[in-house]
């Protein structure tokens, strides 16, 4: 079943349709998914109680007290006795982590919290601090503690389960260190990017042998943010849309250029025929007399058969010889047998894509889809061979002359008519019942090139 020019050119846009549905599709699971992930998912996380980075102990000594740290290492814990006697009036032992590497420590600003696992035995309650040290660019200098930029949040208590939950949004710039160091607007504001300290200190109410356990302080956060997810989705989704109604947008120029191309090789095959709207009024697509197409059945073939106009297509010109002469001789009856039977021996040497048109007079025309002018001449000269072996009517001897051509891409197909009748004309000069084809010099060169 044949498909007309319209539903042609719109199946490109139809494959398109489908595939941005695929596209589309697989883009909002790819959403959903991510989404998901980041909700209940996407965990980051980095230990610094272990052995990545120094810790030591530090207790109120520096300070003319006389309580004593000490810390022991035992597997993945660090354990932190302390001895509590009050000589100044608040005594302590400390935690310090150093996370320094050369100029730079840790960035905590993608992380959203801190866990402290640890256990507690003493007299007492246990109160503890967290004090983070931030170094910052246009404000520290390394060898001026003044200078690091002091975070810190207060009186953390251990919960019975002995997990605690910081965020990092409790966190406020020290005070205390704001009057000291009177540090301009844009550094007096949190900012997490570069901790290279971090100072717990541990505050015991009773004096006399504290034990505090660490198990693990590790700190928490996404391996992308919300915020950047987001971004990166609505980007995806931004460049998918706009990528594809650019293809889209692309996709039916091409269609339009197609279209038009279409209704001018349409206005070329009227011109080629030479068939004008009074001419065409009341006429059959079917010659009476031989059962083959004429000129306005080869016109409706071409409109609505969109196959016969695909390239390579060879056209064949063919004229019986000294036909004027069996009509002078014999009669018209006699010729129009011969035309007949004529007509009959070269429909059954083509094909059924092919098209076989009488043109007028005992002039015939063959459009012979998908077939270049190599392949023409074969057929060609196959149908001369088989006019030889035929019985004609009144014991005649009847011959042909055939010119053959091919239509180009971008051609007009009375270009390529022409070119036939100009073979045939040769053919017919050079003695007739033969084959002439027209082949540029360019296909010369690429066969023998082959």
């Amino acid at each position: 079943m044949s498909v007309s020019p319209a539903e042609s050119s719109l199946q490109p846009l139809a494959r398109l349709l489908g595939y941005a549905r695929y596209v589309f599709g697989g883009l909002l699971v790819l959403t959903l998914v991510l989404l998901v992930w980041q909700r209940f998912g996407m965990e980051k996380v980095v230990e610094l109680a272990g052995n990545r980075f120094p810790v030591q102990v530090g207790d109120d000594r520096s300070e003319n007290g006389v309580s004593v740290g000490s810390l022991e290492k035992k597997g993945q814990d660090l354990i932190v006795h302390c001895h509590i006697a009050k000589k100044v009036n608040w005594p302590y032992c400390k935690l310090d982590f150093d996370f320094l590497k050369g100029a730079t420590g840790i960035d905590m600003s993608r992380f959203e919290y801190m866990i402290i696992d640890a256990s507690y035995t003493g007299p007492g309650a246990l109160k503890f601090g967290l004090v983070m040290s931030e170094a910052e660019e246009g404000l520290t200098r390394l060898d001026q503690w003044q200078t690091f930029k002091i975070l810190q949040v207060e009186s953390l208590e251990l919960p019975p389960s002995g997990k605690l939950l910081v965020p990092l949004n409790w966190f406020i710039v020290a005070q205390w260190w704001k009057d000291m160091a009177k540090p301009s607007v844009a550094h007096s504001i949190v900012n997490l990017d570069n901790i290279i300290h971090i100072n717990m200190p541990l505050g015991f109410t009773g004096e006399g042998e504290h034990v505090l356990t660490l198990h693990s302080f590790r700190l928490h956060g996404k391996l992308i943010s919300q915020a950047d997810l987001l971004l990166i989705l609505v980007a995806m989704w931004v460049l998918c849309a706009v990528g594809w109604l650019a293809i889209l947008s692309l996709s039916l120029r091409t269609q339009l250029k197609d279209s038009k191309a279409a209704i001018a090789l349409l206005s070329t095959i009227n011109n080629a025929l030479q068939l004008e709207a009074r001419e065409l009024a009341g006429q059959a697509h079917i010659d009476p007399l031989t059962g083959v197409l004429n000129r306005q059945g080869l016109r409706a073939a071409l409109m609505n058969t969109s196959s016969l106009l695909t390239d390579p297509m060879a056209v064949i010109f063919i004229d019986i010889d000294h036909f004027k002469s069996i009509n002078d001789t014999h009669g018209h009856d006699i010729g129009d047998e011969v035309l007949r039977k004529f007509a009959s021996v070269i429909a059954s040497g083509i094909r059924s894509s092919d098209r076989l048109v009488r043109w007028g007079g005992e002039e015939f025309l063959i459009v012979c889809p998908m077939t270049n002018v190599y392949q023409g001449r074969i057929l060609a000269d196959n149908l001369r061979h088989s006019l030889h072996q035929q019985t004609w009517p009144a014991g005649l001897r009847v011959t042909a002359s055939f010119g053959v051509a091919q239509h180009h891409e971008r051609e007009e197909v009375g270009v390529a008519i022409k070119r036939a009748d100009a073979e045939l004309y040769r053919a017919k000069q050079g003695g007739r019942d033969r084959v002439c084809a027209y082949i540029p010099t360019d296909m010369i060169a690429s066969a023998e090139a082959a």
